[in-house]
This record gives C-alpha cells, sequence and structure tokens, in this order.
C-alpha cells in the first residue's frame, strides 16, 4: 500500500464517485441552458429573471424549468437571488458558455460530453472489439464542437501568440503570399488567417464532408469568398509543389490517416523558405504523468473520439503526439530548423519547421 493509498479513507471515495454523477449533472444542465436558449434568455436582462418570467421568455414548460433550475444552482452553473427571486449567471459563465470571442470559451466541453452520451453503447462495443465510430456518425453537433473548442485558438492564440514568434513569416505574408491549411474543420482559422493577412490567398483542406460544407457557408457569409476556398480532400492526398507560403496544421496531424506523408506531402508544397507550423494539444507522455483534471478529460478524448475515429479509417489510433515524435517525422519528412516555439500556454503545443 503507497503512502497515499493509505490516507485515502472508504468515505472519500464515496464523496468522489458522488462529486462525478454531480459534474455530469452539470454538464447535462448546461446542455440544456445553451440547447433551450435558457442561458441566452437570462444574459438578455442584465438583472436576471424569474422562474416565471424565464418560462415566458422561453416558452419552456415551468415545472420542468424548476427542476433544472435547482440543479443549475447546485451546479453554480447560475445563481438564484432568494430576495427579488431573480436568477443570474454565476460569475464569468456568461464568457465561459456564450462568449465564442473568449479565449476559454467552453461551450465545447458541454456539448463533446452530449455527444458521447449518444454514443454510448457504440464506444463501449469499440472497447470489445477494438473497431471504431467514423468521423461522419459523430454527427454536426461533433462538428461544431471541434470549432468551439478550437475558435479561440484560432481567432485569439494563432494572431496574438504564435505569429508574432515568427516575425518574418508574418513579414512575408503581410506582402501577400499563399496559405494552406491542411485539416481546417469548419473553418475559423480559414476566417482568421484571411482577416490577419487579406494579401494573402487562403486555401483550406479537409476529409469531412459536413466540415467543409460549414467552412465554405462561413467563408461566404464573412465576405472573404473571392480569396478563401475550403476542399474536400485528405493530406495525405496533396500533390502541390512549391505553392505555399505559409501551411498550418492546427490540433489535427494526430488525426490524419498517415501523419508522415502529410508532412511530406506538406513539405514539397512549400516553397522554399515556406514554414510549416503545427500546433497539438500539449499531453503526458506517460501514464504516471496523468495526474489531475486536465489529463482526465484529455485522455478521455482520446477514449471517446480519437481512437475510435482513427480506427474506423484504419489508422493507428495514436492519440496525441509528443514533441519527440513530431520533430521525428518533421525531419524525416525533409524539413529542417525543426523547433518548438516557447508559449506560455498550458493547453497547446505549437512547433514550426521551414523548407530550406
Amino acid at each position: 500500500m503507497t503512502q497515499r493509498q493509505a490516507l485515502v479513507t472508504k468515505d472519500d471515495q464515496a464523496l468522489k464517485l458522488f462529486n462525478w454523477a454531480a459534474a455530469a449533472a452539470s454538464l447535462r444542465i448546461a446542455y440544456y441552458g445553451l440547447k433551450l436558449g435558457i442561458f441566452k434568455a437570462i444574459c438578455a436582462t442584465p438583472d436576471g429573471l424569474t422562474l416565471d418570467e424565464l418560462a415566458a421568455a422561453t416558452a419552456l414548460d415551468e415545472r420542468y424549468l424548476n427542476a433544472w433550475l435547482r440543479t443549475a444552482v447546485a451546479g453554480e452553473v447560475i445563481e438564484y437571488r432568494p430576495d427579488s427571486g431573480r436568477i443570474v449567471m454565476a460569475p464569468f459563465m456568461e464568457a465561459l458558455l456564450l462568449d465564442d470571442q473568449d479565449f476559454q470559451y467552453s461551450a465545447g466541453l458541454v456539448t463533446s460530453h452530449a455527444v458521447e452520451s449518444r454514443l454510448a453503447d457504440r464506444i463501449e462495443e469499440c472497447i470489445r472489439t477494438g473497431d471504431g465510430i467514423p468521423f461522419a456518425e459523430y454527427g454536426q453537433e461533433m462538428v461544431e464542437t471541434i470549432h468551439a473548442f478550437s475558435k479561440a485558438a484560432y481567432e485569439l492564440f494563432l494572431p496574438s501568440v504564435l505569429l508574432p514568434e515568427l516575425p518574418d513569416v508574418t513579414k512575408r505574408l503581410a506582402a501577400g503570399g499563399t496559405i494552406l491549411e491542411i485539416g481546417c474543420g469548419a473553418g475559423a482559422g480559414l476566417i482568421s488567417l484571411a482577416r490577419t493577412f487579406p494579401q494573402c490567398t487562403v486555401t483550406g483542406l479537409d476529409s469531412d464532408p459536413t466540415s467543409i460544407a460549414l467552412s465554405r457557408e462561413r467563408i461566404e457569409a464573412a465576405g472573404l469568398s473571392e480569396h478563401v476556398h475550403a476542399e474536400e480532400m485528405r493530406g495525405e492526398d496533396l500533390t502541390s509543389e512549391d505553392a505555399f507560403d505559409f501551411i498550418y496544421v492546427q490540433i489535427s496531424l494526430h488525426e490524419m490517416d498517415d501523419a508522415r506523408v502529410v508532412l511530406a506531402n506538406a513539405r514539397r508544397a512549400l516553397k522554399d523558405g515556406g514554414t510549416l507550423l503545427i500546433t497539438e494539444i500539449r499531453g503526458p507522455e506517460h501514464i504516471e504523468d496523468c495526474t489531475g483534471t486536465y489529463n482526465a478529460v484529455l485522455a478521455h478524448i482520446d477514449l471517446f473520439y480519437e481512437i475510435p475515429q482513427s480506427r474506423a479509417k484504419g489508422g493507428h489510433a495514436v492519440g496525441f503526439f509528443t514533441r519527440t515524435e513530431i520533430e521525428e517525422m518533421a525531419a524525416e519528412a525533409g524539413l529542417t530548423s525543426v523547433r518548438e516555439l516557447e508559449v506560455e500556454q498550458p493547453l497547446y503545443a505549437a512547433f514550426v519547421a521551414t523548407k530550406d
């Protein structure tokens, strides 16, 4: 028995299980709050709403809404003011759940839990058989969930944290050029790059047709169709040569069928002196390092999403790539000056390489 095991009681562990149930309940309540417009209705009035007013504003059943309210108060998602009977959002929850311009926007955590709940039986079967779940079967809500997870990273982390670390790249693109994103998802990165470098032509590739359709909708809505394009294509099928000044792969290299082929194709597609930027989730390399809330969420994403959709494509289900793996694969592809950017960001690691 370890020292830690000796200090933990059965009551401690029972309470932990109950806390897990409470956390799951809060995620579900937050999901209903998002999907049923409850949070938006509460935030629409500075002083909040009474239960009667909330029921009228949302056209929801008051008895169910009362039960939702009790759970949301217990989970500290919202606050109830007994002196006035009014309901308001808990501190910072409006920004975290509704403001997709906030760097800590976390609605994706809520919606991913709902997606997994719908697929629980399928995931159980995958664990038994080693089979996978095609990405398309996760549904459009998963595409939107990934978009929610990555939007702030694209719109804030990329232009304000990563690009300032690459002054030569920024100078080159400011004068005009060509940009490619491999694994562009629902288009947040394409739009961010196009707005940051309005003189450039921006192209995005993704193998998922739903993601490409959403990308094209968002590109058109942003008025960027003349110089931003999204194409349904795998990174493994890229055949361009000496075509791009800058290639970006945002937290998706580990999802490619063959990351080594993608990196080799990226090198060939870069112009001489062009730059490849890769970001990955910063995860532990060893099981003994998998401690704490962050690593619990990260490992679970691997279980319910990364591995099943990779297995469905016949991929290797590698999880998130480590620094060593990315540096080795980039060098193997013939890229030079491979290095990790030193940025103060606990969630993402960023790697840059060039074609000389």
